[in-house]
């Protein structure tokens, strides 16, 4: 009994945080995985494959419709990510807003529908336009077809992940409900 009393109080202390404090708990989490994935990433000679951390964002804060704040985070984070892996400025920003709106395209004509197949379409295609987004940057600026392995590699890690806490990335409510109302 007192653990189901527990776990409503934690489910409605989400459900009450504000879209901003959800925003900024949401952005640390990528800005830490992307700071963890600077370190070296191999188990016994073996390359762990990364998530694109961001695109998490993309998708999650794209499910409440467009949003500026959002909007700036994800340019930043890709031209973080650009920076650090050498890619030419703007590739992922542009990436990571692509998704975005997809993200938000998909959420609007699906509105109102809780379908399981929609709930994992949405991302599954999401993450291959963007699979194949970086893959065209990465062939484009390297002059080359670069081998997709790793970024796919990637791309289902970062599904995965998302998988598993897509909620952390849930903003609670679309730009310009008033408080208190949650989609």
């Amino acid at each position: 009994m007192a653990s189901g009393k527990l776990r409503r109080r934690k489910k409605s202390l989400w459900s009450q945080t504000a879209p901003s404090a959800r925003l900024a708990f949401g952005a640390f989490f990528i800005v830490l995985t992307g700071a963890i994935g600077m370190l070296p990433r191999e188990v016994f000679g073996i390359a762990i494959a990364w998530p694109f951390a961001a695109l998490w964002g993309a998708m999650g804060w794209g499910r409440v419709g467009l949003a500026i704040r959002p909007m700036i985070l994800l340019t930043l984070f890709g031209l973080m990510q650009d920076i650090v892996s050498n890619a030419p400025l703007g590739c992922f920003a542009v990436i990571n807003l692509a998704v975005y709106g997809l993200s938000a395209g998909f959420t609007h004509q699906t509105d109102g529908m809780r379908d399981a197949l929609v709930a994992i379409l949405g991302p599954v295609v999401m993450l291959l336009i963007a699979l194949v987004l970086i893959w065209i940057f990465a062939s484009v600026t390297s002059d080359h077809l670069v081998r997709s392995t790793p970024i796919l590699a990637s791309i289902i890690t970062t599904g995965l992940v998302y998988l598993v806490g897509y909620r952390m990335f849930d903003l609670g409510r679309r730009p310009g409900e008033p408080s208190g109302q949650t989609t």
